[in-house]
């Protein structure tokens, strides 16, 4: 019996509405990242792997990237990343929190800041959040769905977990989870795909 449902953040409920203040060369870098991050040494490869846990390690991870790509990280692309004004919902974000409603409601995400306000701004209510920076672990550690259950009050088998990462989110089903991966896009581009999710795994939606 399902009794609580996690979100991820970023791809799921909240995007960026277009990538324009973005180069095509840093989006490039940013969608696929492997060629780069397999050049890093052994220091940097372990700041890339922490990246989630520290503003600092997140800061130098990408500062990092970008070099190795042949790019700058200026500070305002850093600044937008991190900037709650530059996160958006998705149109079917709201329906979905919505509708989960009736059971505990939480957010799990790999991220370096808090995005708390991101949610209050848009007066949407969650019961609890797991950050990777707070909790002190990342996707796909067990450890990290492990905590998030704990935050909501829930054993993992009664929990459903919705994200868009086939990896860090699939890594819900070796946690205990149940899981439900969405296609992603940026806001704007995304087919409304939350509530469908919600519904293949029982939980009703008007």
């Amino acid at each position: 019996m399902i009794k609580a449902v996690l979100f991820d953040f970023a791809g799921t409920l909240f995007g960026r509405p277009t990538h324009r203040w973005l180069s095509p060369a840093h989006l490039s870098v940013l969608r696929a990242p492997a060629p780069y991050v397999a050049r890093m040494n052994a220091a940097e490869r372990a700041v890339w792997e922490a990246r989630d846990l520290t503003a600092l390690a997140n800061r130098s991870a990408y500062w990092t990237l970008f070099r190795l790509a042949g790019l700058s990280m200026p500070d305002d692309l850093f600044q937008r990343l991190h900037n709650p004004a530059f996160w958006v919902p998705y149109p079917d974000a709201p329906a979905a929190l919505a509708a989960a409603r009736p059971l505990k409601v939480g957010v799990l995400s790999n991220i370096s800041w808090d995005i708390r306000p991101v949610f209050a701004r848009e007066s949407l209510v969650v019961d609890a959040f797991a950050l990777s920076f707070e909790i002190g672990f990342a996707k796909p550690s067990a450890r990290a769905f492990e905590a998030a259950c704990v935050r909501l009050d829930v054993e993992p088998s009664e929990c459903l977990y919705v994200g868009d990462d086939p990896v860090a989110d699939g890594a819900a089903v070796a946690a205990g989870l149940r899981f439900a991966q969405i296609s992603t896009a940026p806001v704007g581009r995304r087919p409304p795909v939350l509530l469908e999710a919600l519904a293949s795994h029982g939980i009703a939606v008007s």
